[in-house]
Parts: C-alpha cells; structure tokens; sequence
C-alpha cells in the first residue's frame, strides 16, 4: 500500500537554519554534498535538481534554495528520476531500487510496489512521463504506468522480445502513439491501443541506421520528435521526426547523456560538453567543459537564453552560456567519507580509503571543516585519500589530516598551512625513490605530541613535538607487520595501534622523554582471554571510556580489557560481554554476528557502535543492554556500511560517517563538566506545538534533576546521562504540563554543588 509521510520540503529552509545549532534531542540533520547534480527539471519558476542522497529547488525570482532528504520526508537514497507535474502539483521522485516517491502538497506518498515487485535484475526507475494524468513510469525492465489518484500501479508493458523486460530509458507521447527509448531500439504503440501490454503491439522504429541500437533518449516538442541512436565509438546520432517521416540532424556526438528540447533550442549532452541547435535542429553554440570549467551531465532550456546544467562537481549551473553561476546547498564537497574528529566547536571529516589489498581508492584528496554551522572543503588533486584526522586539543583551529599516500597535511581554521613529506619531517616513503608516503592513522598525546603511523616503513611511528621537530621510532621488527592502522594514545600514557589482518595490537609507552629510546617499553599482543586462548578477529577500532577501559571492534563482535594498564606487565585480558537473558541455556555476546568498524563513547559513558552491515548501535556503558539500533530502515541513514562514528563533546551531537554520506543526531548525553557550567533548558519557551523533549544541559556528572511547579509541588525527577538530562513534558500522571513557569533544580556531589534554572510552558 502506499504511505505518506508529513515533509517539510521548501518553504522551512530559513527556519531550518535557524534552528540547526540546536536541534532537539532525538532529532536528525543531514550534511549531505549536493555538488553532483545528474537530473533536473524546470516548472513554474522553479528547478529541481536530483543528486545521489536528495533533491533541491533553486527560485529563480528570489533566489531562495530549499533541500529535502530522508531527514524530512524522502523514502531513501539514489535518487535516479525526477520530473514535475505542474497539472497535478506533484513531484514525482524515482530511486535505482524502484521506489518511488510523490511531493503532493507538503506531504511525501510512498509507492513502493515496484521496489517490492518480485523482479531479477534491476528495477532502476529512469524517467517519468504524465499522459491523462496517468504517469508512465521508464524503467530497467519495462513501462510501469502509475495512478497517482489511486496511488496504486495501473498495469506493467513487458515491450522487449517475446514479452521479456527490456530497459526504458526515457518515453514520449507524439502524435497518436507512444514513442519509448530502449536499449533495443525506438519502440511505439497506439496510445488507444487496448492491448499494450502485449510486446506484439509495440513496433520497432526501423528508419535508424541500425533500429536494434540503443536509443538514448526521446524528447518532442511543437510538432517535432528528436531520438538519439546510440552507436560503437561514441558516435550518436541525433533524429527528428516531424509525423511522417525521419531525418537524420547531426553526427557524430560523442557518447550522449541527455536530450532535452524547450523553448525553441534542443540540447544535447555528453562528457565532452553541450551541443545546442536552433529549433528544429540547426547546430549553434557548444559549450565545452574547458572553456566554461563545467561538468555536465543534463541541460535544459529554462527560457530563451538560460540553461540549466546538472554539474558532476559544481551542483546547479544557471544563467547564460556566458554567465554560469553555481548553486547547491551548503555541505561537504562529496560523500565518501572515512573517518572523523570532533573538537568543541568544530567537526572535520576526511574523505578517501583503500580497498582489502591495501590499495588506494584514488578518490582526490579532500577533508571537509564544519565549524559556526557551515561546511567548506579542501580539495588537492595532486594526492589521494584522506584516511584519517585529528583536531589539536589544546587548539582547536588546528588539526591534522593523513593521506594515504600524500603524507601529513596540517590545518588551521579551514586553509591548508603546512604539507609534511619524508623531505620535511621524518615520514618516510614506502619507495626509495618515489614520493609515496601513507599515513594510516594519528592521535596527540597529553603533553600536546602528534604521534603518526606510517605504514609500510622501516620506522612506522614518528611525533611531531610541540616545538615542531620530528623523531621517529624504528619498531618495525617488533611490530612484524607491514601494514598498520589506527593509533590512539591513551591516558596513562601508552600508544595504541592496530594491526590489520588478524595480526592485534602494538603497545608502546615512550616513558616521560620521548627523545630517549632507552626507556621504552612495547609488545605486541594478540587479544587474549584469561586463560589464555586468543580470540581469532580482525581489529577495526579501539576506544578508551570513561573508565580507561579498552573496547574493541572486530570482525566479530566487540572485545573489552579492563585492565589495559597491564599491558606490559603479563596480567591484561580481553572478554566477550555477555548478554543476559536473550535465549535460555545460549549464551550470546555483543554484537558477535557483526563486522564492527567503530567504537565511540559519549558523555554517558555508553558505547556506539558502526557497523559494516547493520548500521549504529548504541549500548549500555557496560554493553550489555542494547539502547538503540538505527538502519536505513528506521532512521535517515543513507547506508548500513558505517566508517566512523564520533560523538561532540558539548552538544552530544553523534556524527555518523557512511560510505553514502555523512548523518548527524542529537542524543540526550553529553560530556559532564566538573562542576555545574551554564545550566539551561530547551527549547525555552515550550510553545503548544512542540511535542518532542525538553533537555537540561550544563550538568555534572549522574545530577539529581527535580522539576516543580512555581508551587513547589514534584513534577518530574531524573538523573542526568553525562552532563545532559531529559524531560518529555508530561507530570507522574502522564498528563502534558500546564501552562507556567516550572523550576529546575538540580544537584551533584552528594548535594555539595546545585544549580537552578527555569523551563516557560505556553499551551
């Protein structure tokens, strides 16, 4: 059946923005790019663009940009059609799964039947086309014709040989017939024809140079039908048909992407640029991707002199061939996203990977700094992956991005200040002669070093001091692996790095000068149980909590020591944390089925987890009772595949990394602080319409929370989770409070330390 959903798509941009410092607890934003533009559509002043994770519409009269994603309404990601219906006021959405979605008066109608239709083989919906308001749906098997009045599926044309399913790229109606391009050729049928969904029915244009090739695309307008017919070597051609019969207009084009015909110009689109015609079909201006600094991958004619281009990297292109803007909105430069690091007021996301053989992605090299509400990017194009980052935290302007293969590069407040190399530090290349250095992982110590893991070397580990000099630590032999990963150090002053492939931990404590070698103590170990048997997994991340207990993510499950300060005294050990009371007589531990690919802890001390198949977890600070478990299915997560999981230390914001884009949530625990810091509630006033929780912020550590009336009478009690608390607005009875100014009163320390603060009810 269908299912609707209430969407806030445009017209709460501003708003959104306004509320986006402090979203309340429980609530999603999304920090997707939208640089990389591949489908759009122009009705009523409006365009529309598509990209992978969401939609936005560009006002052209007031300039106004406004988004919609799964955090407000979209049923998923990889978007792949989107047309307008001005008729219906609808916005028909289509995803690679064979999902579709309907923008109708604020509100998202899911139709999901052909996603759930029991198909082999892709189900990508391609284009939309609306005839007697019925929308004709191309897609990778066939013609789906919708009912959006109904919102049910009407009936399905198998047109491909012999009834098979045969890809619909794109479908017009022109003349009496319908007019559908697939990869076998021009196809047509009576638009009146009674039996359409018979293959028999549909007839195949033969006046083509080849009929059997690809046919690319179809557009018609005032009286004229244009279709691309593919060919070898990316030589298209483009065809008009004006109802009687065809005429070839232009050869070759190289590798067509896109036809679009308005407003008396036809474009047609290719990697190698945009050909334009003079209705019907006089060749005119190209505009070539060099000249222009453009990357199309669609062009429409807004009016008679403005197009509309959908970039690969530069989002919306508008204006005149001549003046080409861009515009999207705001967000990190791209989506691939690997690891990430918080600071108080700052977010740093590092964009890159290798594969299973350790082998770069070759994504360009690219971080992007969230700080004051607002994303920028750094882009060099000159290196690859960025694979790890760090913020300074004893100066948060300044952080630390590695590259797997480009070295070290460090940052202060967005711009790029210095490039370390083996010929400026001592890094080191994993080729004598050739300038390839890969950082793997790095981390500061207390006294403010940054420790650096560079893989593959004869010295793996080099500090950059707080003077600036660098030294290095040459333990290759003991770590005996050529391949390393993350690096933490932790509070009692030992370095921890990960080693790949089953091959455990490396443990180093530098003692209290690091310049001096003599007095160094490290081991690698497998994890070990208390009797001695090894547990047989591969580590993908590490995190110390609150406790300085060592928890581990691997390929199956999480391991936790608690006794990592004993590591090189023989007496440390790992243990799987048992779950109670999941199946009698069955023990089951934590997360034993999952490949973990991130730990992180927040102001709770609860644990997060990322996942390489299931999405976030969060448990218990003991793991033990699972809190909550977020997926694709149940939350804005564009992916399941989880890289990196961190947690901002004020706001209690959890930044979640996936191989899709980046999602952030708010969570109802923050760091707490020693003592009670500005204390205060929100929102405040809590006005009749907001139903969601009221937070109190500014705590320490387990306080004693106590809301009254102005009367004094107990309204509400609770403890905080790290230094945050919550309240769902309602008294012990369960009835929403009434209208009037209610105290906070709260208390730590056995009651040595208190704080009090109000809460503003409006009904």
């Amino acid at each position: 059946m269908a299912r609707v959903t209430s969407a806030v798509f445009l017209f709460l941009f501003l708003l959104q923005g306004i509320l986006q410092a402090q979203i309340p607890v429980g609530s999603w934003r999304d920090h997707f790019s939208f640089g990389n533009i591949k489908l759009l559509c122009y009705e009523e002043g409006k365009i529309y663009c598509g990209a992978d994770n969401g939609i936005f519409s560009y006002n052209i009269a007031t300039g106004e940009v406004d988004k919609v994603t799964r955090v407000n309404g979209l049923s998923e990601v990889g978007i792949s059609a989107l047309s307008y219906f001005p008729s219906l006021q609808i916005l028909a959405i289509g995803y690679e799964s064979g999902n579709i979605d309907l923008l109708v008066q604020n509100s998202v109608v899911n139709l999901p039947f052909i996603k759930e239709k029991p198909l082999s083989g892709s189900k990508t919906i391609n284009r939309f086309t609306l005839f007697n308001n019925l929308i004709y749906t191309s897609t990778d098997f066939g013609l789906v014709v919708v009912d959006p009045a109904k919102r049910e599926i009407k009936e399905t044309y198998y047109i491909g040989n012999n009834g098979t399913g045969i890809r619909v790229s794109s479908m017009e109606v022109f003349g009496d017939r319908f007019w559908a391009a697939t990869s076998n050729g021009l196809k047509s049928a009576l638009c009146s024809d009674p039996l359409l969904v018979s293959f028999e029915h549909w007839t195949t244009e033969t006046s083509f140079t080849n009929p059997t090739a690809e046919c690319a695309g179809v557009a018609a307008k005032d009286g004229y039908l244009f279709a691309l017919e593919r060919q070898e070597n990316a030589n298209d051609i483009l065809w008009r048909f004006d109802g009687s019969s065809w005429v070839e207009v232009d050869r070759p084009l190289p590798a067509t992407l896109h036809l679009s015909v308005g407003n008396n110009r036809i474009l047609v689109t290719s990697a190698n640029g945009i050909q334009t015609y003079q209705f019907p079909g006089i060749r005119d201006e190209f505009l070539s991707p060099a000249s222009l600094f453009i990357n199309p991958q669609a062009a429409i004619s807004v009016d008679a002199d403005k197009l509309a281009i959908a970039d690969k990297f530069n989002g919306l292109m508008f204006g005149s061939s001549q003046a080409l803007r861009s515009i999207y909105p705001n967000g990190p430069a791209n989506n691939n996203h690997l690891a990430i690091d918080v600071s108080s007021n700052r977010v740093v996301v590092a964009s890159g990977g290798y594969d299973a053989t350790f082998t770069n992605l070759w994504h360009p090299f690219m971080v992007h700094d969230f700080t004051h509400e607002e994303w920028s990017s750094f882009a060099d194009y000159s290196y690859h992956d960025a694979v790890a980052v760090r913020v300074n935290p004893g100066n948060p302007s300044d952080y630390y991005v590695a590259s797997w293969g480009g070295g070290l590069y460090q940052f202060h407040d967005g711009s790029m200040v210095a490039h370390f190399t083996p010929e400026n530090s001592s890094l080191q290349s994993i080729f004598p002669n050739a300038p390839y250095c890969r950082i793997s992982g790095l981390d500061f110590d207390p006294k403010g070093n940054l420790w650096v893991a560079n893989t593959m070397v004869a010295n793996p580990i080099s500090v950059r001091k707080t003077d600036g000099t660098w030294i290095s630590f040459p333990y290759a032999s003991a770590i005996n692996s050529d391949k390393l990963s993350t690096l933490s150090y932790s509070n009692y002053g030992t370095l921890w790095l990960l080693l790949p492939r089953g091959q455990g931990l490396f443990a180093l404590n530098p003692g209290n000068n690091i310049d001096i070698k003599d007095d160094d103590r490290y081991r690698k170990l497998q994890p070990a149980s208390s009797s001695g048997s090894l547990f047989n997994v591969d580590i993908n991340a590490l995190a110390f909590d609150r406790d300085d207990y060592l928890w581990l993510g691997t390929s199956q499950g999480v391991l936790v020591c608690f006794n990592p300060g004993k590591v090189f005294d023989g007496g440390m050990y790992f243990q799987k944390i048992k779950i109670p009371d999941v199946v009698e007589g069955l023990a089951v531990y934590l997360l034993e089925t999952e490949e973990v690919t991130s730990v992180t802890v927040d102001g709770g001390n609860r644990k997060w987890f990322g996942t390489a198949r299931s999405g976030v977890f969060l448990f218990s600070p003991d793991g033990t009772k699972e809190l909550a478990h977020y997926t694709i299915q149940n939350s804005p997560l564009p992916s399941n595949r989880i890289t990196d999981v961190k947690v901002h230390p004020a706001s209690g914001e959890v930044f979640i990394a996936t191989d899709k884009g980046l999602v952030s949530f708010r969570s109802n625990a923050n760091q707490p602080g020693s003592g009670f810091g500005k204390v205060y509630a929100f929102p405040n006033p809590v006005r009749p319409e907001y139903e969601g929780d009221i937070t109190i912020t500014g705590l320490m550590e387990n306080t004693l929370v106590k809301i009254t009336d102005i009367s004094g009478n107990l309204v509400y009690e609770t403890f905080s989770v790290g230094g945050m608390a919550t309240w769902n607005g309602k008294n012990s009875k369960g009835q929403r409070a009434s209208s009037g100014v209610y105290l906070v009163f709260c208390s730590a320390s056995q009651g040595e330390k208190t704080a009090v603060t109000k809460i503003l009810f409006i009904r």
